[in-house]
């Protein structure tokens, strides 16, 4: 038996999970910020070209502007949150999975003052720790760390796989139906082909840049995720049909671990919104694989509850 499901509902745990849960919040309101600015605005300066032809030389220096601005100011500080976020998400798995801080591939520590503040600010805004609770499917409770552990990385590679997958569908068909709509605008405007790059592509190249950009880099994390579920999947046969040792088992579970930081500090973000879409969904499935493999695992290791 391992202590995953009793520890992670503990105050430091707790305290963590709040943490990194607002640090993601705060970068993916960057994220917000710079879709606000890339979108609708591009529609709005379509329409406005349109009826006021003089306008088409602000709306290149909007698209040009925002695109300077997203390259330059908001991405750098979405990836400042992100990996600080990350840092502190490796910190609450590495003590909950009894796992040594790899300061070569992690860094240090995140400074506990910017986990006590993260974590004010998400007690403000939600009040409870009710949502975050439960973190890993409390099923895994009969099974020794070295495979428990095991569990709980796949489930973080699977779910975030399968999420990136669906996003990276959604984001896609938005951009087309944005670029459409707004060449539609353009030629019903009949605006000249000077007029037209001016007034139509200048301001659409910020959101063609964010679309193709986070069409690109989930799919890319999702063949990761991928990839890392396999070898997940290979180290799980190994420790229950081959001798393989506790040791073994935990180097391999270090170094998924270091993988798994990596992704996150360098994938994409996804809106609230969608995750949200989605998550009663995952989770059901998820809760389904997790006891799957707590069964097989208990089978093959001949152990009774």
């Amino acid at each position: 038996m391992n202590s995953i499901p009793e520890q992670q509902n503990q105050p430091q745990q707790l305290e963590q999970l709040g943490s990194f849960s607002q640090l993601y919040l705060q970068a993916k309101r960057m994220l917000t910020l710079n879709t606000i600015l890339s979108v609708p605005m591009v529609i709005v300066w379509a329409f406005l070209v349109a009826v006021w032809s003089s306008l088409e030389v602000y709306a290149a220096l909007w698209g040009i502007t925002v695109t300077l601005l997203g390259v330059l100011v908001i991405t750098p500080r979405q990836k400042k949150l992100q990996a600080t976020a990350a840092q502190v998400q490796q910190l609450f798995d590495c003590e909950l999975f009894q796992l040594d801080w790899n300061d070569f591939n992690v860094g240090s520590p995140p400074p506990p003052e910017i986990i006590i503040q993260a974590n004010q600010q998400y007690i403000r805004r939600v009040k409870t720790y009710d949502r975050l609770k439960d973190w890993y499917d409390p099923a895994i409770k009969p099974l020794p760390l070295e495979l428990a552990r095991l569990v709980c990385q796949r489930t973080n590679c699977w779910w975030d796989s399968d999420l990136r997958r669906r996003y990276s569908g959604w984001v896609i068909a938005l951009l087309s139906i944005l670029t459409v709509g707004v060449l539609l605008i353009g030629f019903i405007g009949g605006l000249t082909l000077p007029k037209f790059l001016l007034a139509v592509v200048a301001p659409l190249l910020p959101a063609i840049i964010l679309g193709i950009t986070q069409y690109r880099e989930n799919m890319q994390t999702a063949e990761t995720l991928d990839r890392l579920r396999e070898q997940v999947q290979e180290v799980w046969a190994s420790a229950l049909y081959k001798q393989t040792t506790s040791l073994e088992l935990y180097d391999a579970s270090v170094k998924l671990q270091d993988a798994i930081f990596d992704n996150r500090t360098q994938s994409p973000l996804i809106f609230n919104w969608f995750y949200r879409h989605l998550r009663t969904e995952n989770q059901t499935l998820m809760n389904k694989s997790t006891q799957t493999l707590v069964e097989e695992a208990l089978k093959a290791k001949g152990i009774n509850l």
